[in-house]
């Protein structure tokens, strides 16, 4: 099955992306966006953000930024800031394993990708089991299926292979069984440089790497205030492989960062601005996005609420400061704290999900498969998330108002007293202007009845094992595949 998508000329390039695009809600209006800059600007001042890394710290101090060597702890001025921020790109794209598959990131574009980094699945069977390596492989070509996930996660964790190992083992496993884009690990200078080494060989070298990048960094500055040594050192390596890297903390109103979601917001700010100051220092021009991971804790049971509306909330703001730093957003919807696909479940991703992407975030992490606040991935959530994706893609394409659209001969030829139904107007027009879904159920009662009854988990659970049978990734380039087979065992091999 070919890639799907849509392309849009960019240079003289053709882009893959998606067609709509959010930003159509604001909640924060211009005062409101600077009052958290200069807040921002406050905290850096008098409080600064301590930074772990040895080689993170000497960036900033090299460059001129005030410093405190006894608490290890950066104070860039705002003049510094705007200084370093005029570097960041505005927009950057990314690559799939086939290089054919091509992203645009920036100008409010907005795309999906499966949940990342879930600890269990909840299998076919309805048992929930820690995951292996084969559900990585099953995730990813679930993935490479979907029309409407944009991006392979590294969905989840492997359980029975060595722990100090796993990222080259997902990784091999989405470059193997997915041809879109994939996540990439940060934690180490020595696992970022396993990554894109085996990345590089799939695109055939570092070079070509760099012109297409193929994996996504991610770095979670920690709350409050700091960045981690583990994650600054990858995240320096990555920029100086000219790779993109999203910056998205992961604070808790109340607990981490400040119960109201306006000092959450400052606070984030700090933390996403000074990660995305190292990755210009040690690369000028490093393509980075402006995320967010954070969400509110309930105080009942002491859990984040990923799938409460101030998740919705913290993305729309976000969204709007990226576009205030011109930068690309990364931000999350599509979570719950559900255990299984149920209604809580469907509120509360479909809530998220639309919040974000209304608000023009440009990469739209955990978009299809969470359960359990992402402790856990479902297949069949997969499947249905795919459709909810589609419905969010139609729901931002808005209303076409042309000549054609506006359907005046249309209407004149029918009348008062004919029928829309079969005409050649409603023939060329419908499956554009509406959307017309494979799961959610629209037959009669009767025929719903008479096909067995079936809702919605049953439907994709079905869906999801034929597309785990049918559904053929075409393969690496056997010369290519075997040269990153015999990296990938090397690295393995590397951790006893």
């Amino acid at each position: 099955m070919p890639l799907s998508g849509h392309l849009l000329i960019v240079g003289g390039t053709r882009v893959q992306v998606n067609e709509p695009v959010g930003g159509q809600l604001e909640i924060l209006n211009k005062s409101e966006i600077d009052r958290i800059h200069d807040a921002t600007a406050e905290v850096f001042d008098r409080v600064g953000v301590k930074v772990w890394s040895q080689d993170a710290y000497k960036l900033f101090l090299d460059a001129g930024c005030r410093v405190d060597r006894k608490r290890m702890t950066v104070h860039p001025s705002e003049s510094f800031m705007k200084d370093i921020m005029k570097k960041v790109p505005e927009e950057f794209c990314m690559y799939g394993r086939d290089p054919t598959y091509k992203l645009l990131y920036g100008r409010n574009r907005v795309h999906f990708s499966l949940m990342g980094q879930s600890v269990k699945i909840r299998d076919f069977d309805g048992k929930v089991r820690l995951a292996t390596t084969k559900d990585i492989e099953n995730l990813a070509k679930l993935a490479d299926w979907c029309e409407h996930i944009h991006h392979t996660s590294i969905m989840t964790t492997p359980s029975e292979v060595n722990q100090d190992a796993f990222h080259i083992h997902a990784i091999w496993a989405n470059l193997r069984c997915c041809r879109k884009p994939s996540d990439g690990y940060t934690w180490t200078a020595r696992w970022s440089k396993e990554c894109l080494e085996l990345a590089a060989i799939v695109r055939g070298g570092k070079d070509e790497l760099i012109k297409k990048p193929l994996l996504l960094g991610f770095f979670n500055p920690l709350s409050p205030l700091q960045l981690s040594k583990e994650l600054a050192d990858g995240g320096i390596f990555w920029a100086r492989w000219n790779q993109p890297v999203l910056y998205a903390p992961e604070a808790l109103a109340g607990v981490t960062a400040p119960v109201t979601l306006a000092g959450l917001l400052v606070q984030q700010n700090a933390e996403v601005l000074s990660g995305i100051m190292m990755s210009q220092l040690a690369n000028p021009g490093a393509p980075v996005f402006y995320g967010t991971v954070s969400a509110a804790l309930d105080m009942r049971y002491g859990v984040p609420a990923l799938g409460g509306p101030e998740v919705g909330l913290l993305n729309l703001a976000t969204a709007q400061l990226a576009r205030h730093y011109r930068i690309p957003c990364r931000g999350t919807g599509g979570n719950t704290e559900s255990k299984v696909a149920d209604a809580q479940a469907g509120v509360e991703s479909a809530l998220t999900l639309y919040a974000a992407a209304l608000g023009g975030v440009n990469f739209i992490y955990d978009a299809a498969g969470s359960l359990d606040g992402s402790v856990t991935i479902s297949y069949e959530k997969v499947i249905i998330d795919n459709e909810m994706c589609g419905m969010v893609t139609r729901l931002l394409r808005g209303i076409e108002v042309t000549d054609e659209t506006l359907a005046v001969d249309e209407i004149c030829k029918v009348g008062s007293s004919g029928s829309y139904l079969g005409t050649k107007f409603t023939m060329r027009n419908f499956r554009n202007e509406h959307f017309m879904p494979s799961l959610m159920e629209r037959r009669s009662l009767d025929a719903w009845t008479a096909a067995g009854e079936k809702d919605i988990v049953t439907v994709a659970r079905e869906k999801a094992k034929r597309v785990l049978k049918e559904h053929e990734v075409p393969p690496i380039e056997k010369d290519v595949f075997k040269e990153a087979e015999a990296y990938f065992k090397k690295v393995v091999k590397g951790y006893g």
